[in-house]
């Protein structure tokens, strides 16, 4: 059994392979994964990272830079965003002073809106007096920001969370800027899907006793933490000791947690923070109102996962119920698992992949794993060789429409010995679906798309595909030049495409926003304006709303005003296109 001193060491030699591989980042592209809202759903997404030998921090997908800043200080380790909105959309303006520290009053915005997030920086460049930060979370339906002050950098006194003005959860930091005392936290996902909030107590930033999680979505739209506490919708829940480890029984909650999927682990942590024994995963979705199990296994003396284990797939959510079935030797897979799929409860989980690991854990010979965006509207598997973890030559995706039917190609491609692609590839959109068949097609080199990539579509297998956009990838894997490019959630339904120029990866000059009712309809231009040498908006714009088409919303809200720089000047007007 580990002792509390081995548990120390263990941490400290992780913090260092952490901080040895941060520090290889000092230039080059990296790739880094993130979080994405989508649907209404947060799933894992890829992007990569540059650092130029000029200073630059370029935030990358697909070809196009995001987001660029100046990282001045080369020495000090740069703070990574991860959520993909936040990259996309929020903006901080403030002044630097002569050795490049942030100085004076800070502002962030979103979308170009001021959204009265921020505040002060001192002459030492540290954080002063009143702020308002947004929650790590904070994206467009779930605006969540936190409102306290600091002395010199270092959090004080209390702090409160607020959505939409409504206080939702609190806490105090004591002079060392360390939480203390009866604390209010949010779920790190947090969002109108998932309300979740812990609810206990720390002393000097450890966590004590008991700690419990509860569920607000029941309340309804009443979020005040008394309301919780009497109605107790508990989710979850245990106990820690005083060095802030889980002690006893406990019950997790899973990373994704979703009001319409509660999914939770239940078991036994020793008292050294480490699970031990038989854990089980239950699951309740609206279909059935009970906790049913969905799997688990056993842990060791040492924490490790032994023998056979049902585990859920990273993207498990009600729409994509997958499951993976196999073994473990000390806490690393081995041999065959399989990967399996069901519609909802009703249906019976049908085997749809899987493959061997070796006994280092790594995946070899032939597999079957599901696309990234894999779920009931998007049923993609893609099949072919990995050796020592690496896929190898040819690879071929293959979708269905339904459980019932069997897999047809649609695309796939070469990979070199190294892992990378290379050559002809046909990749699908992320936004892939049985209604909006969308595919990309063109050449990759080294691991980067070059030269001419089209944008096809068709609905159905029977229907004719259709080149609808696209255009030139550089050397550097960077769009450039004239390129047609689709909205994040386009759908047959949803037909909107933006036409535009890039350079080295930025949009710039005029883009314009086209828009088709139906099929037999012509392009529209319903909007757009131009874009500023450092791809930022300016002048007149049409801007399309952040849920512009979306089923569940039903709208076609257009807004017409004026940027300077990416600010926009004063509010924007709206209409409904519809």
């Amino acid at each position: 059994m580990k002792s509390i001193e081995n548990s120390r060491k263990d941490q400290v030699q992780k913090q260092i392979k952490l901080n040895e591989e941060v520090w290889n980042w000092h230039s080059g592209i990296h790739i880094e994964q993130g979080i994405e809202n989508q649907n209404r759903s947060i799933r894992k997404s890829n992007f990569q990272i540059e650092f130029t030998n000029d200073g630059w921090l370029n935030y990358i997908m697909d070809g196009t830079i995001l987001k660029a800043e100046n990282h001045f200080e080369k020495n000090v380790q740069p703070e990574i965003i991860r959520n993909i909105d936040q990259i996309k959309n929020l903006r901080w303006k403030g002044e630097y002073d002569r050795k490049q520290r942030k100085v004076g009053k800070w502002n962030a915005y979103w979308r170009g809106d001021n959204i009265n997030v921020g505040g002060y920086y001192n002459e030492d460049g540290k954080k002063c007096g009143k702020w308002i930060e947004p929650f790590v979370n904070y994206y467009e339906i779930s605006q969540v920001v936190i409102k306290g002050e600091y002395k010199q950098g270092l959090k004080q006194g209390e702090w409160i969370t607020y959505l939409q003005n409504q206080q939702i959860a609190n806490g105090i930091y004591n002079e060392k800027g360390q939480k203390n005392g009866i604390w209010v936290e949010l779920h790190d996902k947090y969002s109108l899907d998932r309300v979740v909030t812990f609810i206990g107590e720390y002393k000097n930033d450890l966590k004590q006793g008991r700690w419990m999680a509860f569920d607000q979505f029941s309340v309804g739209n009443d979020r005040e933490i008394m309301q919780i506490l009497q109605f107790n919708f508990y989710c979850g829940g245990g106990e820690y000791n005083n060095n802030g480890q889980k002690i006893g029984y406990w019950i997790d909650i899973h990373e994704n947690y979703h009001c319409q999927c509660i999914v939770k682990y239940s078991g036994i942590y020793n008292d050294y923070g480490v699970r031990q024994g038989q854990w089980n995963i239950q699951l309740k979705t609206n279909y059935y109102p009970a906790f049913s199990q969905i799997g688990g296994g056993i842990y060791d003396d040492n924490g490790n996962k032994t023998g056979k284990w049902i585990e859920l797939y990273d993207e498990f959510r009600n729409v994509c119920q997958v499951i993976l079935e196999g073994e473990y030797s000390n806490g690393i897979k081995q041999g065959k698992w399989i990967t399996s799929f069901r519609l909802n409860e009703k249906h019976k989980f049908k085997i749809i992949g899987g493959g061997e690991y070796d006994s280092q854990g790594r995946k070899i010979g032939k597999w079957i794993d599901l696309n990234d965006n894999f779920y009931k509207q998007c049923q993609v598997i893609e099949s072919g060789q990995y050796e020592n973890e690496q896929r190898i030559g040819s690879w071929i995706i293959k979708f269905r429409y339904t459980i019932n039917e069997p897999f047809n190609r649609i695309g796939g491609g070469i990979y070199d010995v190294s892992g990378k692609k290379n050559g002809k590839w046909v990749e699908i959109f992320k936004n892939f679906q049985n209604s909006a068949q969308v595919t990309f097609v063109g050449d990759y080199q080294e691991g980067k798309k070059f030269g001419k990539w089209n944008i096809q579509l068709r609905k159905n297998l029977k229907e004719r595909i259709q080149t609808i956009g696209g255009g030139i990838y550089d050397q550097r894997g960077l769009k450039h030049g004239l390129w047609n490019d689709l909205i994040e959630n386009f759908r047959s339904t949803n037909y909107v495409i933006m036409k535009g120029d890039y350079q080295l990866g930025k949009k710039q000059g005029l883009w314009n926003i086209y828009y088709k009712k139906n099929p037999q309809s012509d392009l529209q231009i319903i909007g757009g304006g131009e874009y500023d040498q450092n791809s930022e908006k300016n002048g007149n714009w049409i801007d399309l709303n952040y849920s512009f088409g979306n089923e569940i919303f039903e709208l076609l809200l257009i807004f017409m005003g004026k940027y300077k720089h990416g600010q926009k000047l004063k509010p924007f007007s709206s209409q409904n296109l519809i």
